[in-house]
């Protein structure tokens, strides 16, 4: 089967998933034996399409000599890392309104390493220090990805409920403080992900340019965004920040995380046409 053969059955599985999944959620009874028969299944074939996902993503980025991994395949990346959590965190707790979430966004990012033309060579990238330092930063921007897309559902479920507003997503979410408790381990391993990433970018940089951290954007953004989720978790643990507050620090660091990456990807690639780590 040809690469754009899979991209499509791969799009078209998760398109299909989604609209089982979303009309299951609209017709969804407490008391339905068929609902509570069925869902295990469907929650199980959500790795369907996030396996040929990350295997599409593999091909491109791990398929040839060094690494080729341009903004469309890293974006798509870190979609289907986020996928994998959601669907991961239903298979164990038995539930569907996650994966209600995220699959559509699966169907989309897996279309975009078509977008990136003529694969381009990571300088670099045979050095087995830049390939773990590879796999600890999609790790992590996956993980963090996940912990904004809670961060928006927590705060769009507020809103809904203090307006009585409800739906059958709404009513399959679990509630707020679960939420918000499975928002703060996500934020955990993805800063725990995020500083492994950090060190490992320091011995990258000692071992092609001689120095410790080179002065740059994607270095000051990095740091930046480091210290934001550090001060949130610290926050939380001895403060009990959590609610808006919580939310906003979140997201600003996730911003700041975002810049330091694509922002550079953007300009070395598009702009400059000159790839970089």
């Amino acid at each position: 089967m040809t690469p754009i053969l899979l991209h499509l059955a791969t799009t078209l599985t998760y398109a299909s998933l989604s609209l089982i999944i979303w009309q299951q959620l609209r017709s969804f009874s407490a008391g339905s034996p068929k609902w509570l028969k069925i869902k295990p299944w469907i929650n199980f074939l959500t790795l369907l399409p996030i396996g040929l996902h990350i295997a599409l993503t593999y091909h491109y980025a791990l398929g040839f000599d060094g690494l080729q991994l341009g903004l469309g395949n890293f974006t798509s990346l870190i979609v289907a890392t986020s996928c994998l959590i959601y669907a991961s965190h239903s298979l164990w707790v038995g539930e569907n309104s996650l994966p209600a979430l995220s699959l559509p966004f699966g169907a989309v990012a897996s279309l975009l390493p078509l977008l990136d033309g003529a694969s381009i060579q990571i300088p670099h990238s045979e050095l087995p220090i830049f390939k773990i330092h590879l796999i600890l930063s999609v790790v992590a921007y996956g993980l963090l990805s996940v912990s904004l897309i809670h961060t928006l559902m927590m705060s769009y479920l507020e809103t809904s409920l203090h307006q009585h507003k409800f739906s059958p997503l709404i009513e399959n979410l679990p509630p707020l403080l679960k939420l918000e408790a499975l928002l703060f381990t996500i934020v955990l391993l993805g800063f725990l992900t995020l500083s492994a990433a950090l060190v490992s970018g320091i011995f990258i940089s000692l071992e092609i340019q001689s120095t410790i951290l080179p002065i740059n954007h994607k270095t000051i953004f990095s740091i930046a965004s480091w210290l934001l989720f550090a001060s949130l978790l610290i926050g939380r643990h001895l403060l009990g920040w959590r609610g808006k507050i919580a939310r906003k620090i979140l997201v600003i660091g996730f911003l700041l995380l975002i810049i330091a990456y694509f922002g550079s990807r953007f300009v070395s690639e598009i702009i400059l046409h000159n790839p970089q780590y």
